[in-house]
């Protein structure tokens, strides 16, 4: 390189740079670290080797430019791209070049020389391009262009011609359609059904394993789920960023969780935040892993909510140190797959494993608050989007992920897979603890119609019972139905409200005692069960 300097009197790439961020990155070596606070980003010039030499000091200079406008995550992918475009390989695999382009990749490699460079940069980019058009990925064009515009106003004696700069900046490409509308619309990777949200939170209740790995998992679906953020914004917390901001009175304690920001023009890991309100459930799961982080001593470095249990060498040697004990945006990820694995979850809509991401999560959280009726200003602020742009696609999904029809058939398949009945099925009354205790007894009186009372189970509470019988009562594991009890009747009269209510109210409305349902479908099955087992023995 040190020819190629001398002989077109080009200014030698720098050793360092301070980034937009204010951090200092090295560049002196062949792998370039960018300081990213959320993951491991690098770029490894070894691994572009066969890259001309013309070629690597013009993305060199290009990409030493960019780091003191945008992010070292942007700043990758943009290395990626143009690297990926010129030699036919696939951005996201930067090391692999298709076996189809390699013979093509290495002629250029040779051709681009200081005897005709303008010539073979031509045929190079034009090559990139129907590459690019036949992959049906014309989206990195934007970059790519970007790319050799600079570069011919810059670097215009490495062969970069402004002329072709001028026909590249005249070419139109149409936006290709949007991931998340895509996605959305896709059973795997769209937005959770609500039973499948049910199956959810049921399995947040019942995982009481206090094993640190579980309870971040657990931690990381249910902000997940609270907030609807990007999993970068989750890795940037900290313990310092749950506060209790009536600490000091004597009242009870009320909880916020300040948010990091990112993507944000001009702004840095942790530079600006959003304060959110707690609710209990989340205070507690929050707290629990506060409580199991405290055996990890951080040393110098901040404490972050969701920890590792050793330093990240990695970022010791960039200038992103101080995140030394945050998990990257990779673990997060991880820590809420690993929960569906570990806790089984079954679709009851798919009866296939239930797939959890966090953009599931993302998507749940969003489509959730459009049938809440949220405003679309209030949507993308809760979303952390600087306009309503991308929250319009949200609003076409209204409904589509409610179960619209649930009849008795419907109930009695699903119930087994939902597991929401968590009470004790007895013969009777003589059976049931507070059996004999009248002000104990659970009678059904009907819902929208009354029906003669109907004795159909027991309240086993010690104390005062804050629920509202019955529909409650088969939700409770303190339950106790009767075997003998008519529970069909029950199923078929709340079946029958449903129905009305749908007709009358809307279809958020009437899925409201979908959980009742189900649950009393699974007494259903279970006393048929019951039933057969005994006609059995008999």
């Amino acid at each position: 390189m040190a020819v190629l300097l001398q002989r077109f009197r080009l200014p030698q790439l720098p050793d360092c740079i301070v980034d937009r961020d204010g951090r200092k990155m090295d560049l002196s070596g062949s792998v370039w670290k960018f300081n990213v606070a959320t993951g491991h980003v690098a770029v490894d010039w070894s691994n572009h080797a066969a890259c001309n030499i013309n070629l690597n000091y013009a993305v060199r200079r290009w990409a030493t430019l960019l780091l003191t406008r945008l992010s070292g995550v942007t700043v990758a992918n943009g290395i990626a791209t143009v690297i990926g475009a010129l030699y036919g390989r696939p951005r996201n695999d930067p090391d692999v070049v298709s076996s189809e382009d390699e013979g093509t990749c290495q002629g250029h490699a040779a051709t681009v020389g200081p005897s005709s460079p303008r010539d073979a940069l031509l045929i190079l980019m034009r090559s990139a391009i129907q590459r690019l058009r036949v992959r049906k990925k014309m989206d990195d064009f934007y970059v790519l262009r970007s790319w050799y515009i600079w570069c011919s106003e810059t670097l215009g004696c490495l062969g970069f011609d402004e002329e072709f700069a001028l026909e590249l900046d005249d070419i139109r490409v149409p936006a290709r359609p949007s991931r998340m509308a895509v996605e959305l619309e896709d059973d795997e990777c769209g937005p959770l059904w609500d039973t499948e949200v049910t199956i959810l939170r049921r399995a947040l209740l019942e995982d009481d394993s206090m094993l640190r790995l579980h309870v971040m998992q657990r931690a990381a679906v249910v902000l997940s789920l609270a907030y609807g953020r990007n999993p970068s914004n989750f890795c940037l917390l900290r313990e310092e960023d749950l506060r209790n901001i009536l600490e000091g009175f004597n009242v009870p304690e009320q909880w916020t969780l300040a948010v990091p920001r990112i993507k944000k023009t001009g702004i840095s890991a942790r530079q600006a935040f959003i304060e959110e309100g707690v609710s209990d459930e989340l205070a507690d799961h929050l707290h629990a892993l506060i409580s199991v982080n405290k055996s990890i001593d951080c040393g110098v470095c901040p404490r972050p909510l969701f920890m590792r249990s050793e330093v990240d060498h990695w970022r010791q040697s960039t200038g992103v140190g101080e995140y030394g004990y945050h998990i990257t945006v990779e673990q997060f990820r991880a820590l809420i797959k690993q929960f569906a694995v570990r806790m089984n979850l079954v679709s009851p809509r798919t009866e296939r494993a239930l797939r959890i991401t966090p953009r599931r999560l993302r998507y749940t959280f969003a489509t959730t608050m459009v049938e809440l009726g949220v405003s679309r200003k209030v949507l993308a602020s809760m979303l952390d989007h600087s306009d309503t742009q991308h929250v319009q696609v949200y609003y076409s999904l209204k409904g589509k992920r409610l179960t619209k029809i649930l009849d008795r058939a419907a109930a009695l398949k699903i119930a087994p897979l939902m597991k929401l009945f968590r009470g004790t099925l007895v013969p009777s009354a003589e059976s049931a603890v507070n059996g004999s205790n009248p002000e104990k007894s659970v009678r059904f009186v009907g819902d929208i119609s009354a029906v003669p009372p109907v004795e159909i189970g027991a309240c086993g509470q010690d104390r005062l019972c804050a629920l509202d019988p019955p529909f409650s009562c088969y939700r409770c594991p303190k339950f106790q139905p009767y075997v003998e009890a008519d529970h069909q009747a029950v199923l078929n009269e709340l079946l029958a409200s449903r129905e009305y209510r749908q007709t009358k109210y809307g279809l958020r409305v009437s899925i409201q005692l979908d959980d009742v349902i189900y649950a009393i479908a699974q007494v259903v099955r279970e006393v048929d069960e019951y039933v057969g087992r005994k006609g059995h023995q008999t």
